[in-house]
This record gives structure tokens, C-alpha cells and sequence, in this order.
């Protein structure tokens, strides 16, 4: 009788947990069938904050190398069995340098910032152990080009009975990210979705503002490592609540955003 209550009472940590890997940013949930969100124009302007900027290489020209903040005001994401609402920024830093020696712009990537996220109290059962917070956390593989941007990245989960080391993908096995502004082209039972090209809306002195729409919906999840020191018992809970691993065609995430860029001879001194 013992195994059997903790097991139920695993069970409902788990499903909080479930839904905290399921998003990027955790606040709102919403039915697991909802259509992908389009790309939306009405988020208001941000701003901007070039204090991560990477520091360029030497031999690369200050006036043609461009540092970039992109921050996710609103958007979606559907891993797993779960959709979740993007309701809090996330903030990417990362630049291209220009070489004048070989005219090449590389990209570097910088910082990813976010805020950990609440699921929402008393939503699966439990008003305690539903405190469950995530935490997106880059995990390499940066890629960019003309607004098109690969990545990979993991989930920190964290509450008081699964520790602050339980992941939804990791640096070996992470979360593998291909957000164009154009029209996927998912393996079923997915169907294609469209982003948002980059559009000017402003600029404030030297920085340059545009808006931009990001989807993917072909990417896999992994499933959950780190769960209460690893325990298997808890990661494979965690795993069957949140429906992961998943394969692709069966996730989807979609960034609304605005982008603020500037040339590196015109940030601060």
C-alpha cells in the first residue's frame, strides 16, 4: 500500500512537471489539440539590451558586424501532449562579424535569457506540488542566416521533490530547432505552417527594429533525464505524463518577435 500511494503521489508531481516541459514559457494552459498560433503583429515593441554582446573576433570590421537582440514576445509551443502559451520574453543576444580579409559574416552566438515559469497553481490536482517551474537553456548548435535561425535547446525543470537538474533534452540529446519565416514542410501527422518575414517597424537612434515570425513544427522531443537525481521510476513517469520522447511531426512552436539590431561601432564604449 505504501508503493502504491507514493506512486500516486509521484504521479501528480509528474504531470505538473509534464506540463512545465512542455513550453518555453509557462503561464496559460490550453486544450492539446489548439491549431499553431499564427504569427502575430499586435505584441508591442520591446526593449532592447546589447550588453551581451560577443566579442568579435580579431581582424573583424566594427562598422560591418552587426549584434543582434531577439526577444519572443508571445508564440506557442506543443510538445509532447501538451500546448502551452509563450506569455513571458525570451531574449536571444548573438552577432555576425564581418571579415573585410575574406567578405565573410559569421555568426557567434551570445546569451539566451529567459525567466523561469510557473505552471499554473491547482490545474492537475495537487495546489502544492503543482509548483513547478521551467526554464528554457540553450544547448548549442547555433546557426544564422539572413533571419533564418538553427539552434538546440533544454528545459530546465525544477520543485522541491524533483531538484533543479531534471531535463527535458540536454546538451547530448537536445531539442533540435530549425525556425524559418517561411512554410515547413512537417512529416505527418503534422501539416505545414507559415511564418512571418522580417519587416522594418522602427528604429530607435542607431538600432534597427523588425518584426519577425519564427515556426517549426518537424522537430522531435527527448525525453526526461535528471529527474530526482535521476531516479528512473520519476523520469519514466515524467516521460509518459508528457507524452516524450516525441517524433517529429507531432511538435510545434511558434516565436513571435521583434529584433533590434546595431552596428558594433555604435554600441556603448
Amino acid at each position: 500500500m505504501k508503493a502504491t500511494r507514493v506512486i500516486r503521489r509521484m504521479g501528480k508531481v509528474a504531470l505538473p512537471v509534464a506540463g512545465a516541459a512542455t513550453a518555453m514559457a509557462l503561464a496559460a494552459a490550453v486544450p492539446a489539440q489548439a491549431a499553431p498560433t499564427a504569427p502575430a503583429l499586435a505584441d508591442p515593441v520591446p526593449t532592447f539590451d546589447f550588453s551581451d554582446c560577443p566579442t568579435l573576433p580579431a581582424g573583424a570590421e566594427p562598422r560591418s558586424s552587426l549584434c543582434f537582440n531577439a526577444v519572443v514576445t508571445s508564440g506557442q509551443m506543443v510538445l509532447g501532449k501538451f500546448t502551452q502559451n509563450i506569455v513571458k520574453p525570451i531574449r536571444m543576444t548573438f552577432a555576425t562579424s564581418y571579415d573585410p580579409a575574406t567578405r565573410e559574416h559569421t555568426p557567434i552566438f551570445g546569451t539566451l535569457r529567459s525567466e523561469k515559469m510557473l505552471v499554473m497553481p491547482g490545474i492537475f490536482g495537487d495546489p502544492i506540488l503543482t509548483a513547478v517551474y521551467a526554464k528554457p537553456e540553450y544547448a548549442g548548435g547555433f546557426q544564422y542566416s539572413n533571419f533564418q535561425v538553427k539552434m538546440n535547446m533544454k528545459i530546465r525543470l525544477t520543485n522541491p521533490f524533483i531538484g533543479g537538474s531534471c531535463m527535458i533534452g540536454n546538451d547530448s540529446v537536445p531539442i533540435k530547432l530549425d525556425l524559418i519565416t517561411g512554410t515547413t514542410n512537417p512529416p505527418p501527422p503534422n501539416t505545414p505552417i507559415t511564418g512571418k518575414p522580417p519587416v522594418i517597424v522602427g528604429t530607435d537612434g542607431p538600432v534597427v527594429i523588425r518584426s519577425v515570425g519564427h515556426v517549426d513544427n518537424s522537430f522531435s522531443v527527448p525525453g526526461a533525464r535528471g529527474c530526482a537525481l535521476d531516479f528512473g521510476l520519476v523520469n519514466e513517469i515524467v516521460n509518459l505524463q508528457a507524452g516524450v520522447p516525441s517524433a517529429a511531426g507531432k511538435n510545434s512552436m511558434v516565436f513571435n518577435e521583434y529584433v533590434g539590431y546595431r552596428t558594433y561601432a555604435s554600441l556603448p564604449a
